[in-house]
């Protein structure tokens, strides 16, 4: 099952499937059981593809998913216990910047020139998209949470703009799927933090956790691509 992606794959999003009925019918301990899952399925499938030592790219792509699995959590339960939430907001801004010190990595050592203009050409469109949304939102943030939500805004515009910025340095295929995946994810926080700051609206559990689990394995397979372009180097 951790063979090949094709395999992981019918793994990974046939418990997807089983997941999003729980939340459908409400399956409580089965949600439970289920949602830690998904970030030790991944560690594992990245860790088994791997070719020889991993690379400080792959143990930083393994660091964001530990903490990814941290957020996974605390969230939960931060209906329950208010404190979880900023236990999950922390752990999931830890899960991003090690993802963008991973994809730092990627362009520092490429033996491609870092281009300064495209660079800024690439993130603006994650400065503008965050900052947006960050003061469409503002309004409904508790004040205790105005400056962590800020810092974690910037945070995952940060790990946006890496993701770009690896354009050039890295293969075409892990470049896009690292890319779609980063892009994905943070879409899902955006959902997150639209639902529990601006409006609560049906379905919400369901489109973040698609775009959040298709992202996180966008990001895993994408990291696995890289290091098998880097074995055939």
């Amino acid at each position: 099952m951790f063979s090949s992606v094709k395999a992981f794959s019918a793994l990974y999003f046939g418990l997807t499937l089983v997941f999003l009925c729980t939340i459908i019918f409400e399956l409580q301990w089965l949600h439970y059981a289920t949602k830690p899952l998904f970030m030790i399925l991944l560690m594992v499938f990245q860790w088994k593809m791997l070719s020889g030592l991993p690379s400080l790219f792959s143990k930083l792509v393994q660091f964001g998913l530990f903490f990814s699995w941290i957020g996974d959590i605390a969230l939960m339960f931060d209906e329950k216990v208010e404190i979880l939430f900023v236990v999950g907001l922390a752990a999931f801004l830890i899960a991003h910047l090690g993802y963008a010190y991973a994809f730092v990595k990627n362009i520092s050592d490429s033996n491609q020139k870092f281009n300064v203009s495209s660079s800024i050409a690439m993130a603006l469109p994650f400065a503008l998209v965050t900052g947006s949304f960050f003061y469409y939102m503002k309004g409904g943030l508790p004040d205790e949470l105005f400056a962590p939500v800020l810092a974690y805004t910037v945070v995952i515009s940060i790990m946006g703009i890496t993701s770009a910025w690896r354009k050039g340095h890295v293969n075409t295929k892990t470049y896009n799927w690292i890319l779609i995946g980063a892009i994905l994810f943070i879409l899902s926080d955006m959902v997150i933090a639209i639902n529990k700051f601006v409006v609560d609206f049906d379905y919400d559990a369901i489109v973040n956790m698609i775009l959040y689990l298709t992202g996180q394995f966008m990001i895993a397979v994408g990291a696995v691509y890289h290091q098998q372009d880097l074995s055939r180097s």
